[in-house]
């Protein structure tokens, strides 16, 4: 949607901050009004050559020889014009392969050198194909850098290398062959080459890559016409420090310290079971596993020292070189993390947010916002880790830990990553997995009480977001965006310093600096207009439900902070129109909703369903479960709330783990004074009586079938909501996890719906009741 233009209040200074990568507002120029250009218009009526006798007198000009044409290519044939043409585009290729030369180099330093005489690579070598025609003129350009001095010849493969080093070697004893058995299974054989003579070279060979001249730059041919349009190449960066520099860096004092401190770290793990070769490894103790007690597969995955707060003697081990004894190993891991990979956080502009509910889906929205400022923005979410732009990295199967935080933004710098935007989770946040990042912005959505949490958990989550909120005490640079309709709103924005400035949205409270003044909400689209001290916003958003309202709030209160064009601001949050399986919409062309959402409390699951329901729907057909192995506690609430503000429930699993599937559904039914033997009685008679409110409940312990069933009950004006994986893509039955998605199960359902119908099959109960004729 367009921008309303309408008057815009006069907005307080203090929310005007510099930011350290804030690109300055381009400065328009003003132009004096032309004066009037009548007198240069021909004049079509009678030639000024009629004399007064009415005869024509033409101009001696008139009587003139005709003029050549003019020379329009000022004396320069077309072939010179064509040459002096392909001369320029050749210097601005030149000029743009030495800006991004470091890429060119590092995208075919792996590649294997062709042999000397090109015409021995056989068919079987290179392919009979396109493919392996570009692998061997790869190969050629490669060895032509290698004599340029640009590269350094491939060295010989593992096994050539693992062949000569082994000659002259004694036979091993047996146990020795055990040893080396089980270092193999856990590390691989690691053959130490070269290394030392990279080292050695690495200054000269940088300094002649820096240096190339023009005529090695001339000799790269390549189509610089596509260069920049696709997915840009993410490059991994490689650290090494040694100990001693590491410890000077990070500021730990350390009680003693055993061994060769110039040792070097090329990494830093505290879980030994991702310790690789030259890393060091950091024995943290945590609720229920003493990381001391894994120094010996550390060891023979390749440590080099370890840092630790027991005595250990090194000597026993088979790399470890140095050892470090400290007060406390799991304090001083995020300033070793940090500092090993040189304080990323400090080189972008990080924005944090903390809450309990919305984060995610707001995270995506200031990072749209940040991209339509310009900037090169990656994030940190539960859903998606991003570099910056789409180049999305692998998510880890559990919270990003301290070091794996440092690492990622530490990757995202040497991309070139301008900001980030990430999710201070509790639990990040009171493990110290944040306490080295150096946030300039922190966000509160709201703080929901956990229904089964006691009094005295609640402020003590409040009191851990609120660590976020006491690290703003730069006014200069650091801003607070706090969300007023939460009755902690008060708490969190007097943490930090005083002065700091704060811009607050709500939806409710109209003294808020950002709120709406009017919003309309429907199945496919929610439109809002914002009003902002800066001017009013009209904003068209994919996002649905009024609870994604709060979240654009949000965003635009972000924008408003950092003092971003209003263009922008609605231009960034209008591109995301659907967060991964948040309240995401699955539009296969039915004529009734599908909503996949991540809901797994009772209060997201009951705001979720509020917002459902006010986007009008005939009637809402809820699919939810609970995980195993989990809180007991909510489960008969998951039941009570879904009963009460659905008008069709499927019960189901969530990930049962090893928990029985039924004991779990019959936790479920006490929510509405059922028990299992009670609804396995009603299925004797093939029937299901409604609910005392006239809802109707079913069950079955298999989710892609109450997945698919609820799918087929849908009619026209219906939403089917499906809630509790969101954006997961497994299931987790006792020790198998396979491959589940709800968004792919509601596709495949949609396909056949219509099939069902058309056979007859009345899919509005459960089970589904084939035709009379049948």
């Amino acid at each position: 949607m367009a921008l309303t233009s309408l008057t815009s209040p006069t907005f307080s200074p203090s929310f005007h901050p510099l930011f350290k990568y804030l690109p300055p507002k381009p400065q328009f120029l003003q132009f004096k009004p032309l004066p009037s250009l009548s007198f240069l218009r021909p004049n079509h009526g009678i030639p000024t050559a009629v004399g007064p006798d009415g005869k024509f007198y033409p101009t001696p000009a008139d009587d003139d020889p005709p003029e050549a044409p003019e020379d329009s290519g000022h004396g320069v044939s077309k072939f010179q014009q064509i040459h002096r043409q392909a001369s320029r585009a050749r210097k601005l290729q030149e000029e743009q392969f030495k800006k991004d030369q470091s890429i060119f180099l590092s995208a075919i330093a792996d590649e294997t050198d062709a042999p000397d005489n090109p015409d021995s690579i056989s068919a079987d070598d290179s392919g009979d194909d396109l493919f392996g025609e570009i692998d061997k003129a790869i190969a050629l350009k490669r060895k032509e850098f290698v004599k340029q001095g640009l590269l350094k010849p491939n060295p010989k493969k593992a096994k050539d290398k693992l062949e000569d080093n082994l000659e002259g070697i004694e036979e091993l004893e047996p146990e020795e062959v055990v040893d080396l058995d089980e270092i193999k299974e856990l590390q691989g054989l690691t053959v130490i080459s070269e290394d030392d003579l990279e080292k050695e070279d690495s200054a000269n060979f940088d300094s002649e890559v820096n240096n190339m001249g023009k005529n090695n730059a001339s000799s790269f041919d390549l189509d610089f016409d596509s260069f920049g349009k696709s997915k840009a190449r993410i490059v991994e960066p490689k650290f090494r420090m040694t100990l001693a520099e590491l410890l000077d860096e990070s500021k730990v004092v350390p009680v003693s310290v055993y061994g060769n401190l110039e040792v070097e770290i090329t990494g830093i793990q505290h879980d030994s079971r991702l310790v690789s070769s030259g890393d060091l490894y950091v024995c943290c103790v945590g609720m229920k596993i003493d990381g001391h007690l894994y120094l010996t597969e550390a060891d023979k995955r390749g440590a080099v020292a370890v840092v630790a707060s027991k005595e250990i003697d090194i000597e026993e081990t088979l790399g470890c070189k140095a050892l470090v004894i400290v007060e406390d190993t799991n304090s001083v891991l995020p300033a070793l993390a940090a500092s090993f990979y040189q304080n990323p956080s400090k080189n972008m502009s990080v924005i944090g947010l903390a809450g309990t509910n919305g984060k995610t889906t707001t995270a995506y929205l200031i990072k749209g916002l940040y991209e339509a400022m310009g900037l090169r923005t990656g994030m940190l979410s539960s859903v998606a880790y991003y570099v910056h732009g789409d180049n999305q990295l692998e998510l880890p199967k559990t919270t990003p830990d301290v070091v794996m935080v440092q690492k990622i933004m530490a990757k995202m710098v040497h991309n070139g990553t301008e900001s980030v935007v990430m999710e201070a989770s509790s639990h990040g946040l009171a493990l110290g997995g944040c306490s080295e990042v150096d946030f300039d912005i922190a966000v509160f959505t709201n703080l929901i009480r956990d229904n089964m949490g006691s009094h005295g958990v609640v402020y003590d989550d409040r009191d851990v977001k609120a660590k976020l909120f006491s690290r703003m005490v730069e006014p200069e640079r650091h801003r607070k965006i706090v969300n007023i309709d939460d009755p902690n709103a008060p708490f969190f924005i007097s943490q930090g310093h005083p002065d700091v400035p704060v811009v607050t949205f709500a939806m409710e409270n109209k003294n808020a600096d950002v709120h709406p003044l009017k919003y309309e909400l429907s199945l496919f689209e929610t439109q809002v207009l914002v009003n902002t001290p800066r001017g009013i916003l009209e904003i068209s958003s994919g996002l649905l439900g009024r609870h994604n309202i709060y979240n654009i709030l949000a965003a635009v209160a972000v924008g408003i902070a950092v003092g971003a064009q209003l263009e922008d601001i609605v231009r960034g949050i209008e591109e995301v129109d659907a967060v991964p399986g948040r309240c995401e919409l699955i539009d296969e062309e039915q004529a009734y909703g599908v909503i996949v959402d991540y809901a797994q409390t009772p209060d997201a699951l009951s705001r979720l369903l509020d917002s459902v329901r006010e986007l009008g729907a005939k009637r809402i057909i809820t699919v939810v479960g609970c995980v195993g192995e989990g809180d007991r506690g909510k489960r008969p609430m998951m039941t009570k709330i879904a009963t009460d503000k659905s008008d069709v429930v499927i019960l189901t699993s969530d990930n049962p783990k090893k928990e029985d599937p039924l004991d779990i559904l019959d936790d479920m039914l006490v929510g509405v004074g059922w028990t299992m033997q009670d609804y396995l009685k009603y299925g004797e008679n093939d029937y299901y009586p409604p609910l005392p409110n006239g809802h109707r409940l079913f069950l079955h312990d298999i989710r892609r079938v109450a997945v698919r069933a609820a799918v087929a009950m849908g009619e026209e004006g219906d939403v089917v909501v499906v809630a509790g994986k969101g954006h997961e893509t497994y299931q987790i039955e006792g020790d198998k996890t396979e491959f589940f998605d709800d968004r792919e199960e509601c596709r495949e359902a949609l396909q056949y719906v219509d099939e069902l119908h058309q056979a007859g099959i009345d899919t509005s109960e459960f089970p589904w009741r084939l035709p009379e004729s049948h």
